[in-house]
């Protein structure tokens, strides 16, 4: 058994982790790495008077395990089983430790009716030190999106975006947001129409040098008028992944995933993948 993590994927026997672990093994296929599919269990129920062994708790998780790395083992070889001690967050980040991505299901179970999106898959976005896909469909046609303002988490997302769609043979989509308010009105004191193109020359240069880098994937870059959220929700549905990080320019410093990054978790149709910023 291997020691690199590779892909880890967090399966807990809902029909979501199962499309995760499902997604998850393709992705692990096609970078050629190990998947580990981690579960995890907790001690709550081994006390109070309706306590259940440890041990009957233990032997339970790990068929959940065994069931998930089955499902994985469909889709491609490498393939191990890990249990986390805790919660489903805190298990998934320390599986994440050496991880070149850590993927969820967009809900799992334990979630209220009312949850449309799991805290684990939100928690894990805003804070695991690799990136993070959240699988709501499984899709493997369309191009790859990514969402760029210039932040540093966005360039990373760059990087993930065009590994991606060379890894699928898809085309690049790079987009930017331009509000919609900066068009020309009756006087204006600049002149738009200029800013907007020098907001497209400034993507054009962000992507330049991956371009370089990966001189076979098809890039388009695009400024389209909107909302941010807007604009990569709409992108989204034809999309076979988006791309975003995990706070643009404009957020909060002590918010680590911005209220974009949030309604595309929630939304969007295709799986999102949310990079970190770099950490100096």
């Amino acid at each position: 058994m291997t020691d690199r993590r590779g892909v880890v994927v967090g399966y807990d026997g809902s029909g979501q982790s199962e499309e995760a672990v499902r997604w998850a093994a393709e992705e692990a296929r096609l970078r050629g790495v190990p998947l580990t599919v981690a579960h995890a269990w907790e001690m709550y129920a081994a006390v109070g008077p309706m306590a259940v062994p440890v041990a009957d708790l233990r032997a339970a998780a790990e068929e959940v395990a065994a069931e998930g790395a089955k499902h994985a083992r469909e889709e491609t070889g490498d393939v191990h089983a890990v249990l986390g001690r805790g919660g489903p967050t805190t298990a998934l980040m320390e599986a994440a430790a050496g991880a070149e991505l850590v993927v969820v299901g967009s809900r799992g179970r334990g979630g209220f009716a009312g949850l449309v999106l799991g805290s684990t898959a939100v928690e894990l976005a805003a804070h695991a030190p690799c990136p993070v896909v959240v699988v709501r469909e499984r899709r493997a046609e369309g191009p790859v999106v990514v969402g760029v303002d210039g932040s540093a988490a966005s360039l990373e997302a760059i990087g993930l975006a065009f590994t991606e769609a060379r890894l699928r043979g898809a085309e690049l989509v790079a987009l930017t947001a331009w509000p919609a308010d900066a068009e020309p009105g009756p006087a204006p004191l600049v002149d738009a129409e200029v800013l907007r193109e020098f907001a497209g020359e400034r993507l054009a240069r962000l992507v330049a040098p991956w371009r370089e880098k990966f001189p076979d994937v098809p890039v388009r870059t695009e400024v389209v008028t909107g909302p941010p959220r807007q604009v990569l929700l709409a992108a989204a549905k034809d999309a076979g992944l988006l791309v975003v990080g995990s706070r643009g320019l404009g957020g909060f410093r002590g918010l680590l995933l911005g209220s974009v990054g949030h309604a595309l978790l929630h939304h969007a149709a295709c799986p999102v993948a949310v990079t970190p910023a770099p950490r100096d």
